[in-house]
């Protein structure tokens, strides 16, 4: 829903330390395979990524999760949730979102095309999660406008190989249910209070998180 764009500079950061990070374009989704068809995308992406590897999903893209471990031919070594939603096999992701948020989208599309994803909410998020004018500017900049029908699509079936070398990592207060929920699991949970887009405002913090607790996933999962 934010492309990869907000995720650059952690990858940056996480190449100035040695580790081959990359911030993948999902190549817009397009129906009607929508998890499978960006999944696969993905894989061609990640192919030749240096070994172990992690997969680090964030947001609305942990619904892509078992579609992209499907898909790869090199499963990842670890799979870190970051502020994520779980994946949510058979249902929709406007099922599982709140309902007010429902009915605004559908009144919100337009053609069946809605607008970028800051413009969702009565206040802009972006207002407040990205301080610095410049950043705030490329970051809308870069938001894609999704079909309403993605969003009507059922997720896959959820497959991640085993939980024990998956993890969540809570960034902020509007994703304690899912951190709570990914703890019932069985997955190692940690959290750090900043918010959902840190990893633009604070990518060298975010960088080191997810190198910290992936190696801990690989190496006592």
């Amino acid at each position: 829903m934010v492309g990869p764009d907000c995720w650059r500079a952690v990858a940056s950061c996480m190449r100035r330390d040695g580790f081959d990070a990359r911030a993948i374009e999902y190549g817009g989704v397009q129906g009607p395979d929508w998890h499978e068809g960006a999944a696969t995308r993905i894989a061609r992406q990640a192919a030749g990524l240096n070994q172990p590897w992690v997969l680090a999903l964030h947001s609305a893209a942990g619904a892509f999760a078992p579609a992209i471990v499907g898909a790869v031919i090199t499963k990842p070594s670890a799979i870190l949730f970051v502020d994520a939603i779980l994946p949510h096999p058979g249902r929709s992701w406007l099922e599982t979102a709140p309902p007010a948020l429902a009915d605004r989208l559908r009144g919100l599309a337009k053609d069946g095309v809605l607008p970028q994803w800051n413009r969702w909410f009565l206040a802009d998020p972006a207002l407040r999660l990205v301080s610095d004018e410049a950043r705030r500017v490329e970051f809308e900049a870069a938001l894609p406008r999704l079909p309403m029908s993605f969003l009507q699509c059922p997720a896959p079936a959820a497959d991640l190989g085993g939980d024990e070398r998956v993890g969540y990592l809570r960034l902020s207060e509007g994703y304690d249910a899912e951190a709570t929920a990914a703890g019932l699991r069985g997955w190692k949970v940690a959290s750090a209070p900043m918010d959902h887009l840190a990893m633009i405002s604070q990518p060298d913090r975010v960088a080191a998180m997810i190198v910290e607790f992936a190696a801990a996933l690989i190496v006592h999962g």
